[in-house]
């Protein structure tokens, strides 16, 4: 008889487990009702399979002291090479051995930042996307990773980032800063670090941890992002010209589906011609260009337009 009351009290406390669980692990989800995350913006290039992906200095993820840099690297010989971020727009080229460079000036914080590379006969042949983190404070570490929270299990975190997945560990010790609470939501009086919750946008810094078989970045800083995810508000159009400017407006052909765009230019928006600033007034029909643009008040507007 007591053997059947123990099994039967054990029976319960393993439910008991089991509903807590289940609800420790909803408690750390978004809460639709509460929560409108923005949906991420991509650029409208496409990454073709199988080509070489340069090698970038400063390394991805890196955390800077300075906003003027000198982002170079080795990729297909021959190429142009596309740089752009919402503060940066360049064309360079890479040499006969594949080396490029370009120097670059970026933003106080994070910045990230797309890189294509670009055939002579104008086909895009790869796409990477670069996080660079400005601070003149190191003492939240040499490393920055960003993206979405995929899994979280007590203090190890794993979030996807544009281009793999990537381990965080955190402590006690790390700083986290969460987001002001929704309307109707509730602040809650546990450890910041539970309040992390699946979906989130993370900016973690730290210091990277590596042994024989992974890697992990031991997390000094976790910045909670809800609202107004950070992205790269720019794009990139290979594109033939089909008309000439007119009142600031020109019209273009997409090399890739043929889609037809109208472009504004703006007293900020840069022509070049083979590496050499130029006018408007070298916008002519029937041109291969490089566009790099962004979307202000419902139009195209070009940062940069590069005639190879």
């Amino acid at each position: 008889m007591v053997y059947q009351i123990a099994k039967y009290i054990t029976f319960l406390l393993l439910i008991v487990l089991f509903v807590f669980g289940i609800y420790w692990l909803w408690q750390r989800q978004p809460k639709p009702s509460n929560l409108q995350t923005p949906q991420i913006k991509t650029t409208q290039t496409q990454k073709p399979q199988g080509e070489q992906s340069p090698d970038f200095k400063p390394a991805d993820f890196s955390v800077l002291t300075t906003n003027k840099i000198k982002i170079e690297g080795k990729t297909l010989p021959d190429s142009f090479v596309v740089i752009f971020s919402n503060d940066i727009a360049a064309v360079t080229k890479s040499d006969s051995s594949g080396n490029f460079q370009a120097d670059t000036t970026l933003a106080n914080g994070l910045n990230l930042i797309d890189s294509v590379v670009i055939s002579r006969d104008l086909s895009q042949k790869d796409q990477r996307s670069l996080t660079y983190f400005v601070s003149d404070n190191q003492a939240n570490g040499n490393t920055v990773y960003v993206g979405t929270l995929k899994t979280i299990f007590d203090t190890l975190l794993t979030i996807s980032t544009t281009n793999s997945e990537k381990s965080i560990q955190a402590s006690k010790s790390t700083a986290v800063s969460l987001p002001p609470p929704s309307n109707g939501e509730k602040e809650t009086t546990v450890s910041p670090l539970k309040n992390i919750r699946i979906g989130d946008y993370l900016i973690v810094m730290g210091d990277l941890i590596k042994d024989a078989e992974n890697e992990k970045l031991q997390a000094k800083k976790i910045e909670v992002i809800r609202e107004n995810i950070p992205q790269n508000g720019k794009n990139l159009t290979l594109a033939k010209t089909l008309t000439t400017v007119r009142q600031n407006l020109f019209s273009a052909k997409n090399s890739t589906d043929n889609q037809i765009l109208e472009f504004t230019l703006a007293k900020t928006s840069l022509i070049q011609v083979d590496d050499k600033n130029s006018k408007a007034a070298d916008i002519a029909k029937d041109k291969n260009a490089i566009i790099i643009w962004h979307e202000n008040n419902g139009k195209n507007t070009v940062d940069l337009i590069y005639f190879p």
